[in-house]
């Protein structure tokens, strides 16, 4: 597995290319950007993923969908979010749902719905390579917010329980920022120590 991080945009929201032998996949395309396309090479693009629909994490989105014909997943819950935001209304080829299982040459994931920065945010769990991607749910020392439409804090405690309580260590891919692990947020993130604790 080979993660390729690319912060895009006004904001700087990671975009990321995961790689398997084959094929790379594209999560959060924030902005139209051709290092998106260089970073994929000769890969082929099976699909592209939003965490969640807050402008920052799918300004991209058209762009890799035309350039590589490829279907859009996110969450039915953040359909309304991507309308609040864009004004038009915007349907995924595939919804994300609560335990979907996808899989790529040797790699496979779990998608978690994990709301609280937006209804329908999830994060993308790969356990044999003891990986997560987290979107704006968690970051290095911090949390997503809760105050934009669409966010609930007490969903929030509730996802971030559900991270916090899963066995073992994990790197962290987050929407902004620095990758971390598990454990230093466990430890050390007083946003989650404060609402786990």
């Amino acid at each position: 597995m080979q993660v390729e991080t690319l912060p895009l945009g006004d904001y700087q929201a990671n975009c990321y290319v995961v790689k398997s032998r084959r094929f790379a996949f594209i999560i959060d395309p924030g902005e139209p950007s051709e290092e998106i396309l260089h970073v994929v090479s000769d890969r082929t693009v099976p699909f592209v993923i939003n965490t969640h629909c807050h402008p920052d994490h799918i300004g991209g989105n058209d762009f890799i969908r035309k350039h590589y014909q490829v279907p859009l997943y996110f969450h039915k819950d953040d359909e309304q979010i991507f309308q609040f935001f864009l004004g038009k209304e915007m349907k995924p080829d595939r919804y994300l749902h609560e335990g979907d299982i996808l899989q790529l040459d040797n790699l496979k994931f779990r998608v978690l719905h994990t709301p609280g920065h937006s209804p329908g945010s999830v994060t993308l769990l790969f356990e044999s390579e003891r990986v997560l991607f987290t979107g704006d749910l968690l970051f290095a020392s911090s949390i997503g917010r809760t105050d934009l439409p669409g966010g609930d804090l007490e969903q929030m405690k509730h996802s971030l329980q559900r991270i916090v309580n899963l066995p073992g260590d994990y790197q962290i891919y987050s929407g902004h920022g620095p990758s971390t692990t598990l454990d230093t947020e466990r430890k050390h993130n007083p946003f989650v120590l404060e609402l786990t604790g």
